[in-house]
């Protein structure tokens, strides 16, 4: 799948003639092979490519540079599990005892790196996680079953699904039929109610897929039981006495993560049943989700469990993963390009906020307002240090998780249509090979872009000869005033925003699509007054200076993945004086480099300080004096002095005010 990479003028219209003929061939490798290449659900609406399939480009591959040349390609030095064998030992807590976590810990992170590999055509980060999936794989277990055997605790079939995910890549790059064989014989061992028990459910992923590719009704069969078994008893969905009810209007207060993991559930059942009333309960849980939990960063507050809307409320860095992934699922399954928005906000904003930019350190909790993060400043509960940027926290399966979110997000910017057309679902610079049309003619489309930041996404169609295929482009539900160009043409057509336009249309070679998505300001309103700034799917923050102090007493922060505190340099407590978009004046600094480190895109707006708003002095566990990030003050000592501060991409920033106090409150 390298043969494209040839870069010079005179050569590149032979290296593509080449690319083409190798790329046919490996997409029809397999045909005579045991079992399908296909994995589509036949529900669905769209259907994944091969991770190998999408090139990412611009600042999409130097974010995976940075994981491999971090805590993606160097996850031993975040500490335990990950420096141990993972998967391919027995992780003894020194009692004889081995219990389920640490191999879930470590599954998310092989997920993520066997992702982050494909996607980067690395042998180091692909040889890292295949070494895990090929000891799994070999070794056999007199009961078939798949990996370390009889794990201690509750939930101890959880950790298969994060780590046969590596599988289903794995399987969906180079179609060999010993990877179906052996999860097959692994969930064969099982009855379908042995997987009622909470996050157990979520095996039900691998059922259903493992369903499309062989056609087993006892997998699919397993699968439903499931989750049927789950609903039936409270005992499955009990955990700290709160429950689940995807049906109910229910005020959500469960384990965010586990909600968010399991309600992609019934979604996937509809779509290889095509029973909707399975549909229709993930699709209310969400929604019961979103209006009592989201957060302006695009990620519900989720500290562990969800704790409502509040501008001090934050994450899980778990859900900076979770949410790309079951939002996936849904755009997938309904082809509503709503959730490629949501997907967008995710990993833009609280994804990138809550990681060192060179990836070597991630928070445990992030949030929309942290104005401090210091090893004792965590003001949302459990541990004082999980709002400091480290490289392995207290509980270890943020690190693992946080590997996720972007290969998550890459492998699903090209979608396949059901009629060999391409859905371009996601935005960033990036290129997709595949086979299109009625004769599945092999094409690249590269995207030129710098969205997020710019607002024109060139489309550049290279194939031998001329193709006719549907090529849909999602308009941003944002996006009031978009426009469709062909070969500098433009299209009189009627796009409406939030859905996908389909071009269906004979292509040829050079053509040039280029969709134009003018972004303007939003003010969005939230709780106790505050008022937050978007602009297409950036939202804004103030970027607060910090003093940055590396962290030497703590056995996780190494010298070369040290872990770093931030405390607040110059002042931050601002309310804003804006009152609709047109106080926002917004400023375009161009620039080549790396913009998460250093913004294309500034928006400057009115303020003033307020003198009450001040971080709060409180005492961490051992009851020693700490500061934390406060709530707004009840009674806004104005300072009358207005003036002009900039706001950058939240996603760029490391202490940050995201909800400010708003002119309402005056």
């Amino acid at each position: 799948m390298t043969a494209f990479y040839f870069y010079s003028s005179r050569i590149m219209k032979k290296a593509f003639l080449i690319y083409l003929i190798v790329f046919a061939s490996t997409i029809t490798y397999g045909q005579q092979a045991k079992y399908r290449l296909s994995t589509n659900a036949p529900f669905g609406t769209y259907n994944l490519f091969s991770p190998t399939a999408v090139t990412p480009n611009g600042w999409l591959h130097q974010f995976l540079e940075y994981q491999k040349t971090g805590l993606t390609g160097h996850i031993e030095d975040a500490g335990y599990p990950f420096n141990t064998g993972m998967w391919t030992a027995e992780i003894n807590n020194g009692n004889n005892e081995i219990y389920w976590w640490p191999y879930e810990q470590s599954g998310y992170f092989v997920d993520g790196c066997i992702k982050a590999g494909y996607l980067l055509r690395d042998t180091f980060l692909i040889d890292k996680a295949k070494k895990q999936i090929n000891y799994v794989l070999n070794k056999k277990n007199a009961d078939g079953r798949l990996g370390p055997q009889d794990l201690k605790g509750r939930w101890n079939k959880w950790p298969y699904t994060g780590f046969l995910r590596s599988f289903m890549t794995e399987y969906t790059v180079n179609h060999d039929p010993a990877i179906i064989d052996a999860m097959m014989k692994h969930y064969s061992t099982y009855k379908g109610e042995e997987f009622a028990d909470e996050l157990d459910l979520c095996n039900a992923e691998e059922m259903c897929w493992l369903y499309g590719i062989t056609g087993d009704a006892g997998m699919l069969h397993r699968a439903e039981v499931a989750y049927a078994t789950f609903k039936s008893d409270h005992k499955y969905r009990d955990r700290d006495g709160k429950d689940i009810d995807f049906a109910s209007n229910m005020v959500p207060n469960y384990h965010g993560v586990v909600y968010i993991e399991i309600v992609k559930i019934p979604a996937i059942l509809y779509s290889y049943t095509g029973k909707k009333e399975y549909l229709d309960e993930a699709l209310h849980g969400i929604a019961q989700m979103e209006k009592y939990d989201m957060l302006v960063s695009g990620v519900p507050s989720s500290t562990e469990h969800f704790v409502g809307i509040s501008e001090t409320a934050g994450h899980e860095t778990c859900n900076l993963s979770t949410i790309p992934y079951t939002y996936g699922y849904m755009l997938q399954i309904t082809g509503n390009a709503r959730w490629a928005d949501k997907i967008e906000k995710a990993v833009f904003n609280a994804g990138i906020g809550a990681i060192t930019k060179d990836f070597r350190a991630e928070q445990y909790f992030s949030a929309p307002n942290q104005f401090i993060a210091t090893m004792t400043s965590n003001h949302l509960g459990y541990n004082d240090a999980r709002m400091a940027f480290l490289p392995g926290h207290d509980t270890e399966c943020c690190t693992g998780n946080v590997n996720r979110f972007m290969p998550y997000y890459i492998e699903q910017m090209w979608l396949g249509t059901k009629d060999n057309g391409i859905a371009a679902a996601l935005y960033g610079p990036s290129a997709i090979d595949a086979n299109v049309g009625a004769g599945k003619q092999p094409v690249r489309i590269t995207e030129n872009t710098k969205y997020p930041f710019g607002e024109t996404i060139t489309f550049k169609i290279s194939t031998v000869k001329a193709v006719k295929f549907p090529f849909q482009l999602r308009i941003p539900g944002w996006c009031k005033t978009p426009s469709i160009s062909v070969n500098g043409k433009k299209l009189p057509a009627d796009l409406k925003a939030g859905q996908f336009f389909t071009l269906n249309r004979t292509f040829a070679n050079g053509d040039e699509v280029t969709l134009s998505v003018p972004m303007s300001v939003k003010i969005t309103s939230w709780p106790n007054d505050g008022i937050a700034v978007e602009r297409g799917p950036i939202v804004y923050s103030y970027p607060i200076a910090a003093a940055k102090d590396t962290v030497h007493n703590y056995a996780k922060s190494t010298a070369a993945f040290p872990g770093v505190e931030y405390r607040p340099a110059a002042a931050w407590n601002y309310s804003l004086l804006v009152k609709n978009a047109g106080d926002v004046q917004v400023i375009k600094n161009g620039g080549n480099g790396y913009p998460w480190s250093s913004s294309p895109i500034v928006l400057r707006v009115p303020a003033e300080k307020l003198n009450n708003w001040k971080l709060l002095q409180t005492k961490d566990s051992k009851g020693e004096p700490t500061e934390e990030t406060p709530a707004f003050p009840a009674n806004r000592d104005e300072t009358g002095k207005k003036q002009y501060i900039d706001l950058v991409p939240y996603g760029s920033t490391f202490l940050r005010v995201t909800v400010f106090p708003g002119p309402a409150a005056h």
